[in-house]
C-alpha cells in the first residue's frame, strides 16, 4: 500500500501540473475490496485492473481508462466519472448513485443490476451494453447515443431521456414509468410489455419501434413520429395523440379508449381491427365519420 500512496501522490501532483509529477498507470492493479474514498485517479490508466467490490465513494476518476476492468460491486456513489472510458469493463451489480458520468464511454460494458439512483450520462456513449435488471429512479440519460444495447427489465422510473438518440436497442419488461423520452429519436428499438404509464414522447420518433403489450396509459405523443410502429395490444387509455404521424402505425388489440386529439384522418392512416378498442369505447376497425376518434 505504500508503494500505491507514492503513485497516487505522484499522480496528483501530475494532476496539478507540479514538478515530479507521474502519471498513474494502474494496469492489472489487484484493489479489490480497497477502501479509495475520495481518492484522485483523474485521467489515470486502470486497463485490466480488479477492484470488485472497491470502494470509490467521492472518487475524481473523470477522464480515466477502465478498458477490461472488473469493477463487479464497486461503489462509486457521488463519483466523477466524467469522460471515462468503461469498454468491455464489467460493472454488473456496482453503486453508481448520483455519480456523474457525462460523455462516459461504454462499449460492450457489462452493467447488469446496477444501482443508478440520479446518475447522469448526459451525452454518453452507450454501445453494445447490457443495464439488465438495473434500478434507481430519475436517471439523466440526456442526448445519449444508445445503440444495440439491453435495458431488459429495468427500473428506471422518471428518468430523462430527452433528446437521446437510441437504436435496435431492447427495452423489453421494463418499468420506465413516467419518463421524458421528448425529442428523443428511437428507431428499431423494442418495448414489448413495457409500463410507460405517463411517459412523454412529445415531439420523439418511434419510427419501426415495437411496444406489443406496453402500457402507455396517459402518455403524451404530441406530434410524435410513430410510423411503422407496432402497438399491438397495448393500453393506450388516457393517451394524447395531438399532430402525431400514425402512417401505418398498428394498434390492432390496443386499447384507446379516452385517448385524446385523434383525427379520422390518424386513425385512418393506422392499422386497426376488430380487437381495437377506440377512443369512444366502440371496437374497430376504425370507420371515417363514425365519430369513434372522440372520447366520450
Amino acid at each position: 500500500m505504500v508503494a500505491l500512496q507514492r503513485t497516487l501522490d505522484q499522480h496528483l501532483a501530475w494532476v496539478e501540473k507540479r514538478s515530479g509529477g507521474v502519471q498513474a498507470d494502474l494496469s492489472g492493479i489487484t484493489l479489490n475490496e480497497a477502501n479509495l474514498t475520495g481518492v484522485n485517479l483523474q485521467g489515470a490508466v486502470l486497463r485490466s485492473s480488479f477492484l470488485m467490490a472497491a470502494d470509490l465513494t467521492g472518487s475524481n476518476c473523470a477522464g480515466a481508462v477502465f478498458e477490461r476492468a472488473d469493477l463487479r460491486r464497486a461503489i462509486f456513489a457521488n463519483a466523477d466519472l466524467d469522460g471515462a472510458d468503461f469498454t468491455e469493463a464489467l460493472l454488473d451489480m456496482s453503486w453508481l448513485a448520483e455519480a456523474g458520468l457525462c460523455d462516459v464511454k461504454l462499449r460492450n460494458t457489462a452493467m447488469r443490476k446496477a444501482f443508478l439512483r440520479q446518475a447522469r450520462f448526459l451525452d454518453a456513449s452507450i454501445h453494445g451494453c447490457d443495464l439488465s435488471w438495473s434500478t434507481g429512479e430519475k436517471i439523466s440519460f440526456h442526448q445519449c447515443r444508445i445503440f444495440q444495447s439491453i435495458f431488459t427489465q429495468v427500473q428506471l422510473p422518471k428518468s430523462l431521456f430527452y433528446n437521446a438518440r437510441i437504436q435496435l436497442s431492447r427495452f423489453t419488461a421494463a418499468s420506465l414509468k413516467e419518463c421524458n423520452f421528448s425529442n428523443a429519436r428511437i428507431i428499431d428499438c423494442d418495448f414489448t410489455s413495457a409500463d410507460l404509464e405517463e411517459s412523454r414522447f412529445n415531439r420523439a420518433d418511434l419510427t419501426r419501434s415495437q411496444f406489443v403489450r406496453a402500457a402507455l396509459g396517459s402518455c403524451d405523443l404530441r406530434e410524435s413520429t410513430l410510423k411503422g410502429s407496432s402497438f399491438q395490444d397495448a393500453s393506450l387509455t388516457g393517451a394524447r395523440f395531438g399532430g402525431a404521424n400514425l402512417f401505418t402505425a398498428d394498434f390492432r388489440g390496443a386499447d384507446l379508449r379516452g385517448a385524446r386529439e385523434l383525427t379520422q384522418e390518424q386513425l385512418a392512416q393506422s392499422l386497426t381491427d376488430y380487437g381495437t378498442v377506440l377512443p369512444n369505447g366502440s371496437h374497430g376497425p376504425f370507420v371515417k365519420h363514425s365519430g369513434a376518434e372522440r372520447p366520450r
